[in-house]
């Protein structure tokens, strides 16, 4: 059975690999660490369901804006520690 990243811990460990997880899965493809969302050509309803399930995972951590202003793997990582570092 394969966990899902919302059913994984969250704050356990390094945040990257569950955000790689979750875009390629939105994706469908696998995704490099400094991939540009808009590279593998993910629209707004995909990158809202990276949100939401990220979101889900961590709390209310990244919003739709964040997203498009942040939007490689590396990146939204970096909003989830500062995010576990502050909380």
């Amino acid at each position: 059975m394969t966990t899902r990243p919302s059913e994984q811990v969250a704050g356990a460990g390094d945040p990257a690999p569950v955000v790689a997880k979750v875009v390629s899965e939105v994706a469908e493809v696998e995704v490099a660490p400094d991939q540009s969302f808009f590279d593998l050509g993910l629209d707004s309803i995909q990158l809202m369901d990276i949100c939401n399930r990220l979101n889900e995972t961590y709390g209310e951590v990244i919003d739709l804006f964040l997203l498009f202003e942040n939007p490689t793997v590396t990146e939204c990582a970096a909003i989830i520690r500062e995010h576990q570092a502050a909380g």
